[in-house]
Parts: structure tokens; sequence; C-alpha cells
């Protein structure tokens, strides 16, 4: 499971240049004080522009409580979870009404957030990392970014994924992060 969990993260940094990916929801318990209490006690990984992202999660758990919604408190990286299950709580009107009560508050993840929420890659992801993007390189995708000391892409980084040569490169070096929906025999 660990080792899907890891392929799929890099699959997803690498196709999405680090993107905007999101995430509003999680588990585990509070980590950090309650919304209505101050600042944590320690500093937020990433520095200030963090530490502004996470005072801003407390203000809009603030107002979601405020609205009845049980949601944690907002982790390191401002990560919030909400009590129950997202599939009903998506289908109750009351939840749809209760966050755009509060979508003021709502802000964009910030990069730095996204970068501080990356799971840290081993030796051996990184050495995955850095035969896909050689593989990309040579089967047509020469736009496709070397990673970083960390195996992630670097910040800013594009690469035109949907190009002919981008896509049989895809193909091609599927089975290198053992993806399963595309084979190496270019059919399909």
């Amino acid at each position: 499971m660990r080792t899907r969990t890891w392929k799929l993260a890099l699959l997803a940094a690498v196709l999405a240049g680090m993107g905007g990916l999101t995430a509003c929801g999680g588990s585990g318990e509070p980590q950090v004080p309650s919304a209505a209490a101050g600042k944590p006690t320690s500093p937020a990984p990433g520095g200030d522009e963090v530490a502004r992202y996470v005072e801003g999660q407390r203000k809009w758990v603030a107002c979601l409580r405020q609205q009845g919604l049980q949601v944690s408190d907002p982790d390191p990286t401002g990560l919030v979870a909400f009590a129950g299950d997202m599939a009903k709580l998506k289908a109750d009107p009351s939840f749809e009404k209760s966050l755009l009560a509060c979508k003021s508050l709502e802000q964009s993840v910030p990069e730095s957030v996204m970068l501080a929420r990356r799971p840290p890659l081993t030796s051996q992801q990184v050495d995955t990392a850095r035969k896909y993007a050689t593989c990309m390189q040579t089967n047509g995708a020469a736009d496709f970014p070397d990673p970083g000391p960390d195996g992630y892409p670097p910040r800013g980084t594009n690469w035109n994924a949907a190009t002919a040569d981008a896509q049989r490169a895809t193909r091609a070096c599927a089975s290198i992060i053992g993806d399963p929906t595309t084979n190496s025999t270019g059919v399909g």
C-alpha cells in the first residue's frame, strides 16, 4: 500500500508540475491549539506565509463551527478534517449552506503550504523519479523536468503533456512508476 501511495504521489506531482492540488479533509486529532485560541506554540514549516495561512484557516474553522459543523483544528500546514462521512456531508444541504456562509474566509492554498505538505521521498523513490525523467526525455518528452534533490520537480517547471510525443513517452515509461492505467506497448 505504501509503495502504491508514493507512486501515486510522485505521478501526481510530476503531472501537476506542482500545480494547485488542494485538500480540505484529512484525519486524526487536532494538532494545534483550538481555532478560538492563539497561534501555535511551534513555528509552522515554511515560514510566515504558512503561519498566515494557518491563522486564516483558524478563522474559517471558527466560522464553520459557528454554523454547527464539526471540524478539526488546522494542523501545522492548515489542513483540517470534517467529522463524519464526507459523502453524506456533501449530500446534506445544510453542509453546503454552512460552507457558503463561511465562503468569504476561504483562501487559496499557497505554494509554500503545498510544498510543506509533500511527503518526503526515500532514496529509492528519488532514484525512480530520476529514471522516469530520463525515460520521458529519451522517449520524446524532451521538456520533461529533471527532479530536484528531493525527487520532486523544481518549482515553476512545466512540460507539455498534450503532445503526441509526450503521450507516447508517458506510455513507454509507465512501467517505471508502476502506472497500471497505461501499458508500455503503445496500444491503448
